[in-house]
């Protein structure tokens, strides 16, 4: 066989073995969308697996897996990725304490708390503000309001929710809250998650500019 025609059979082969390689499914291409928004959380968490099907583990510094692992869940339902992803948690930790399933008619009032803004890369550190969230019913539809203290990095939101199988899922818009927002500083659209664990209402929110809000509340009101 001459030179050119081993060379030809050889890119003919390699060809072949590049349409064979293995192709992410939707639900692992999700997850791995889901990890990149949360890793910034616990900077030293992997992802170590990823079925077809979407379920995953993360490896890591135990509370900094866990707290990727928990934003990957939320981040997965406030998308509405699909199948639910599945990690055990290390067995040192002890499990989160059970509550009745939330009910909207518990919700209006006031509920005050802490919203935190993970670092959005390495070398950036969390940012921990006062917060306090308003449920009210106008015209039959539970609308919401978020502010946040007074500090350089503060927020501002507001929006509907409503209570799907036990889950609170709110949908609206966030903006800087500071008196001074930056020029180019505009409302992006948000979407949370969140569930009761024993009195706190804990709520994880991912803006349209994948920005991730943690935000624990516990009623006053």
């Amino acid at each position: 066989m001459r030179r050119s025609e081993v060379r030809w059979l050889i890119a003919v082969l390699a060809l072949l073995a590049a349409g064979c390689a293995p192709k992410l499914t939707t639900q692992q291409a999700l997850v791995e969308e889901a990890f990149r928004s949360c890793q910034p959380q616990g900077p030293s968490t992997k992802l170590e697996r990823v079925e077809r099907d979407g379920k995953f583990s993360v490896v890591g510094k135990e509370g900094e897996a866990q707290r990727v692992h928990d934003c990957m869940v939320r981040f997965d339902q406030t998308e509405r990725l699909g199948a639910r992803a599945a990690a055990p948690a290390p067995a040192t930790l002890a499990p989160a304490p059970k509550a009745p399933p939330l009910q909207a008619s518990r919700l209006p009032g006031t509920w005050r708390g802490t919203l935190t803004l993970p670092p959005r890369s390495t070398g950036d550190s969390e940012v921990a503000s006062p917060a306090t969230v308003r449920f009210t019913v106008v015209g039959g539809t539970l609308r919401w309001t978020l502010a946040t203290g007074a500090t350089a990095s503060a927020v501002a939101a507001d929006g509907s929710a409503m209570v799907i199988d036990g889950e609170l899922r709110m949908t609206g818009t966030v903006r800087p809250g500071s008196s001074r927002p930056p020029a180019d500083a505009k409302p992006v659209s948000v979407r949370y998650a969140g569930t009761m664990v024993g009195e706190r209402l804990e709520v994880t929110g991912v803006t349209a500019d994948k920005q991730v809000h943690l935000l624990s509340v516990r009623r006053v009101e």
